[in-house]
C-alpha cells in the first residue's frame, strides 16, 4: 500500500485531470490518488478514472473546502500518515512534491509550495496578487506567521495536520482559513519553493469585483476564526 495520499479537488477539469494523475502515479515512491469531483459537469471523473485515480463524486457542486475535506477524510480512514493536495487544472508540478514531502521529514506539519518564495514559473497578476498580498500581511499580523503564498493549493501534511484539516475546512476558502487552524493547533507550518505553471485550458473562478468581494469575505472570516472562541481541545501556541 502506498505510504501518501494524494488528493486532487476538480471541478469540470475534464481536459486536465489524465495529465495530473499520470503525473502523479510516475512518482517515488508513488501516492495513492484521490481525484475529488465536485459535481463535474463533463468527463472529469471518467478521465481521471482511466488515468489509474480512485474517485470520490460528490452529488453537486459543494465548493473547494468541502471536496479537499472528503479527500482528506477518504486518506484519513485508509490510515495514510501523509496527505499532499494539488489542483487538478495541472498548473502544479507534481515533482514539485519531493520538496514539501523533504519538509515534513524534517519535522515540519505542514508545507506549503510557494510560487513566490523564488518567483520561477507563472506569477499571478493584477487583483490576485493584490490579495495574495494582503493575506499574508493579515495572517502576519493575526498569527505572526510569514507566508508569502498564503492562497496556495499546493502542499504536504502530516496525520496530525490532516486531522485538524478534515474536523474543520472553510467551503470556498480553504487555503487561508487552513492556516489559522493550524496555528491555533500549535503545528508547525513551513513554506518551500515551487513552479507555478502557466494554466492551459479553462479559468480562475475569481477574477473582476469577484476578487474585491472575496478579500472582503474571507478578512471577515479570518478575523472571527482568530478571535472567537477556541475549540474543544485546541490549545493557542
Amino acid at each position: 500500500m502506498p505510504e501518501i495520499a494524494a488528493i486532487v479537488p476538480a471541478f469540470d477539469e475534464a481536459p486536465d485531470i489524465a495529465r495530473v494523475v499520470r503525473g502523479l502515479r510516475e512518482l517515488d515512491p508513488r501516492p495513492e490518488v484521490f481525484v475529488v469531483d465536485d459535481g463535474s459537469r463533463d468527463a472529469t471523473a471518467e478521465e481521471a478514472t482511466r488515468a489509474g485515480a480512485t474517485v470520490l463524486r460528490l452529488p453537486f457542486n459543494c465548493g473547494i473546502g468541502a471536496a479537499v475535506q472528503t479527500g482528506l477524510l477518504a486518506a484519513l480512514a485508509r490510515d495514510f500518515e501523509r496527505v499532499v493536495r494539488l489542483d487538478g487544472d495541472a498548473q502544479h508540478d507534481p515533482g514539485d512534491l519531493v520538496r514539501l514531502l523533504s519538509a515534513l521529514d524534517a519535522g515540519a506539519d505542514f508545507v506549503i509550495g510557494s510560487r513566490h518564495l523564488e518567483h520561477e514559473g507563472f506569477q499571478t497578476t493584477g487583483p490576485r496578487r493584490l490579495g495574495i498580498r494582503w493575506f499574508s500581511g493579515l495572517i502576519q499580523a493575526l498569527c505572526g506567521l510569514r507566508i508569502t503564498d498564503p492562497t496556495s493549493g499546493f502542499w504536504a501534511a502530516n496525520r496530525r495536520a490532516a486531522e485538524v484539516l478534515a474536523a474543520q475546512t472553510a467551503s470556498d476558502y480553504p487555503e487561508v482559513d487552513s492556516l489559522i487552524q493550524l496555528w491555533r493547533a500549535g503545528l508547525e507550518i513551513r513554506e518551500v519553493p515551487v513552479r507555478m505553471l502557466p494554466r492551459a485550458t479553462g479559468a480562475s473562478s475569481i477574477v473582476g469585483l469577484g476578487s474585491l468581494y472575496y478579500m472582503i469575505k474571507v478578512t471577515v472570516a479570518l478575523l472571527a476564526v482568530r478571535l472567537g472562541p477556541r475549540r474543544e481541545g485546541v490549545s493557542e501556541p
